[in-house]
């Protein structure tokens, strides 16, 4: 976990400390424990702030100064905002430098995106996906502005460019945050990649109302379907009703095949449309595999090597016509449902108004403590952060874009802030891949784990009966790479990943209690539906007649 990585880093900083430095022990429980107010001296330098300009210390020191309750800004409310406005109020702080949380958002829920498809299988509901910011911070002094940011104006510029103090954060509509601090977590929004028509005709699937829509629009598909179908476009008779996925990266994939066990049988057809010429490129070859036995049994159809042209309108009522290229030249394929997954963009790419270095590509760039370069104090992270990495992790290239990485971030920033404010060294972001969970169904999971077997023994496996035994038990330990766990097993610890991973002990609680409900009135289902089942039948004129 991020939280032992922490840990092991403290314990090394403390060996290595000047004498007198105190000893840095994390606590036991969620919250990160500051060094002791009977330490003696700060440790010497912070390499982040002073590559940040010569002002950097001198800001750090005021920031820090008694009677002075530093101000954090923490510009959105995703997986790495939420969580670093959390963590910043359990941190231990000395007297007089608790900081005062701000954190802002363009909605007024949290959504926790990989517990989205639920909402589609009626596994979750809507609280437990996506509760408030007022229910999930009413046990912290955070507050919560719902605004969209229309600027960020950094004070004290250096002479070198970059900033070295506070600043000041505009809303759109008007209103203005004075801060201390800068956490900048905006997240990723759906980029049509200049593809036509997908703005207007497509729908993402990222938020409450998305998912609200597309379960709205496949019940209406489901009904057309009962009813016999609709109609062509060329008015050439009716044809089944049809949802189309465009990308098969995890969340199309995973989208895909709850779609498809929700409307199998109903007279729905479910297409996957991707440029690649197999699902789910880059991912264990285990998981690969449960993913396409789960699209087959779905009966959803996977069209490879097809890139999409454009939409274009298809007779209104949500439907539209998809252009395609691919190895058979063009096509046109008639969709009642488009929901694309195919790309996503930091949301700082949309925000013109950020002074802050940033790749090709739209993310903020930041050094490996997560600091923003060039501005002494203003972090960033999750999907709107390009972090350089320390030399032992350059191998593995940038960070995927995974509520995972967020959520490890998130103790980082919060640690880091708090080292910032009072004189400590910061610690650099160490990323620990603990896996790769999507959903596949209602009872029906792939977990990838951080496991691999030895070639050998994994050849071993390839072929002997232990192979089919492990099949049984959802276990794929002979493909090459990670071990893949799938089924009801795997669901049940990607569920259970995920309870653990709620924003606040309150909503842990919350939705335990709901599953656990779930759980008990599903396992009464089928204990009456097995007892109807089992019953002795009734002999001809006995006793159970219709004049009792």
């Amino acid at each position: 976990m991020a939280f032992s990585a922490i840990s092991a880093q403290l314990r090394r900083a403390a060996r290595t400390a000047p004498a007198g430095a105190s000893r840095w022990l994390p606590s036991r429980g969620r919250s990160l424990h500051a060094p002791t107010r009977a330490a003696a001296a700060a440790a010497d330098g912070d390499a982040a702030a002073a590559a940040a300009g010569p002002a950097a210390g001198a800001a750090d020191a005021a920031a820090a100064a008694p009677g002075g309750s530093p101000r954090i800004c923490v510009l959105g409310g995703g997986f790495g905002g939420l969580y670093t406005a959390v963590k910043l109020e359990t941190l231990i702080w000395p007297k007089g430098r608790k900081p005062r949380v701000t954190l802002v958002d363009q909605g007024e829920r949290f959504v926790f995106k990989p517990l989205l498809y639920e909402l589609l299988n009626g596994t979750a509901q809507p609280w437990e996906v996506a509760p408030t910011f007022s229910q999930l911070l009413a046990p912290y002094p955070v507050q919560f502005v719902q605004a969209r940011v229309a600027e960020v104006q950094p004070g004290r510029p250096l002479a070198g460019g970059g900033s070295g103090g506070g600043g000041r954060v505009v809303l759109e509509g008007g209103g203005e945050i004075e801060y201390d601090w800068l956490v900048i977590a905006l997240g990723a929004e759906s980029d049509p990649r200049g593809v036509p028509g997908v703005r207007e005709l497509a729908r993402p699937f990222v938020t409450l109302d998305d998912a609200t829509h597309v379960d709205a629009r496949l019940s209406a598909l489901e009904a057309a379907a009962a009813a016999g179908g609709v109609e062509r476009r060329d008015g050439a008779g009716l044809r089944a009703p049809r949802a189309v996925v465009v990308g098969a990266g995890y969340a199309g994939v995973e989208l895909a095949s709850v779609i498809g066990e929700r409307v199998k049988g109903r007279g729905v057809e479910v297409r996957v449309v991707t440029p690649t010429e197999d699902i789910l490129p880059g991912s264990p070859q285990g998981q690969r595999a449960a993913a396409r036995d789960a699209l087959a049994g779905a009966g959803v159809r996977v069209d490879g090597g097809v890139r999409v042209e454009r939409l274009g309108e298809g007779g209104g009522d949500g439907r539209c016509v998809v252009h395609l290229a691919g190895a058979n030249g063009p096509s046109e394929l008639e969709a009642d449902l488009v929901v694309w997954t195919a790309g996503l963009a930091p949301a700082s790419k949309f925000v013109k108004s950020l002074p802050f270095p940033s790749t090709a590509a739209g993310a903020i760039e930041t050094d490996p403590t997560l600091r923003v370069l060039q501005h002494a104090r203003v972090f960033a992270l999750g999907d709107v952060s390009f972090a350089e990495q320390e030399q032992e992790q350059q191998q593995q290239g940038s960070y995927p874009a995974t509520a995972q990485v967020a959520f490890q971030q998130a103790d980082y920033a919060a640690w880091n802030l708090w080292a910032a404010i009072n004189g400590r060294p910061l610690l650099p972001f160490r990323y620990q891949h603990l896996g790769s969970m999507m959903s596949l169904g209602a009872a029906n999971a792939a977990v990838a784990l951080p496991v691999e077997l030895p070639a050998a023994l994994a050849d071993t496996i390839r072929g002997s009966p232990l192979e089919g035994l492990l099949s049984l038990a959802g276990v794929r330990a002979a493909a090459p790479g990670a071990v893949t766990l799938e089924g009801p097993l795997a669901q049940l610890l990607r569920r259970a990943a995920y309870l653990y991973r709620q924003p606040t002990g309150e909503q842990r609680l919350s939705v335990a209690a709901s599953w656990l409900q779930q759980a008990a009135d599903v396992a009464a289902s089928a204990a009456r539906e097995l007892s109807g089942r089992t019953a002795p039948s009734g002999g001809g004129g006995g006793g159970g007649g219709g004049s009792a």
